[in-house]
């Protein structure tokens, strides 16, 4: 599942991802996160909270790359909350085809998370 929360100020939104996201978690979300990078002034910075996240089906998988391969340099900065060193090293291996600048956060340091997305 994936729920997306939109910041006062339109350049922050938070992506919660739980579960195994599925093609049709990516077909919901994809318009909402795509009109809030057209209400950002600049880049659009993300927060991504990963809540007993799962991992991803195939084809939200194909999904989720193409979006970002497309929609990359339409975003700032992305901070990933995350509970696993498998999701840190996954952020990691994801950063090079996304053309934001992109960190990895313990879930309990949204507090720093939020800090470096609004530097």
């Amino acid at each position: 599942m994936i729920t997306i929360e939109h910041g006062p100020e339109h350049k922050v939104v938070t992506i919660r991802a739980a579960g195994t996201l599925t093609a049709n978690d990516y077909d919901a979300a994809v318009p909402e996160l795509k009109h809030a990078m057209d209400l950002a002034e600049g880049p659009l910075r993300v927060l991504i909270r990963l809540e007993d996240f799962s991992g991803w089906e195939i084809e939200a998988a194909w999904k989720d790359l193409k979006f970002d391969i497309r929609h990359g340099s339409d975003l700032g900065r992305i901070a990933v909350l995350g509970e696993t060193t498998l999701e840190e090293w996954g952020t990691k291996l994801s950063a090079p085809f996304i053309g934001a600048d992109m960190k990895f956060f313990p879930i309990d340091r949204e507090d720093d998370a939020m800090a470096w997305l609004k530097y």
